[in-house]
């Protein structure tokens, strides 16, 4: 069994194929957005330097943003695939569900018990929507590294 008391949980956000595709994707547009408004300046008569600015405004804040957003993808594509090739399956058994902000969906703060095999039981609490049918003694899957612990809620 490996022990790994000293390492904290770390949840790890999952994200399959076809969601790292989606958002790349998004990130492909958002970087192209500011050098695409540069592109159509010089086609303009008058003004131009409106367009100018515009463009220039926006390319520094897509293109950024639009990186980043691919290094979120492309991380947490990476998070998944490593836990999926390490992880053993645990269960994670709700300890307590509070209901904290009810405003656009439900918002829950849920305290969680996870264990499984080769690998000592944690606890973590996370905020979660949705998740009105989360009372104490609901067991739901989860996936954790026994070696650093961390971990994703698969339900």
């Amino acid at each position: 069994m490996v022990t790994s008391s000293g390492a904290q949980p770390s949840q790890v956000s999952t994200l399959n194929g076809v969601g790292a595709v989606l958002m790349k994707g998004v990130a492909a547009l958002v970087v192209s957005c500011g050098p695409a408004v540069l592109a159509v300046t010089p086609l303009l008569p008058d003004r131009h330097w409106i367009v100018l600015l515009v463009g220039t405004l926006t390319t520094a804040v897509s293109v950024p943003g639009g990186i980043a957003l691919w290094l979120l993808a492309s991380r947490n594509r990476a998070g998944t695939r490593r836990l999926e090739a390490v992880g053993v399956r645990a269960t994670a058994e709700v300890l307590t569900s509070t209901l904290t902000a009810s405003d656009e969906g439900h918002t829950y703060v849920v305290a969680m018990r996870v264990s499984g095999l080769g690998f000592e039981a944690f606890e973590v609490t996370q905020s979660r929507t949705g998740g009105a049918g989360l009372s104490a003694g609901t067991r739901l899957q989860a996936l954790v590294d026994p070696f650093d612990r961390s971990y994703t809620i698969l339900d």
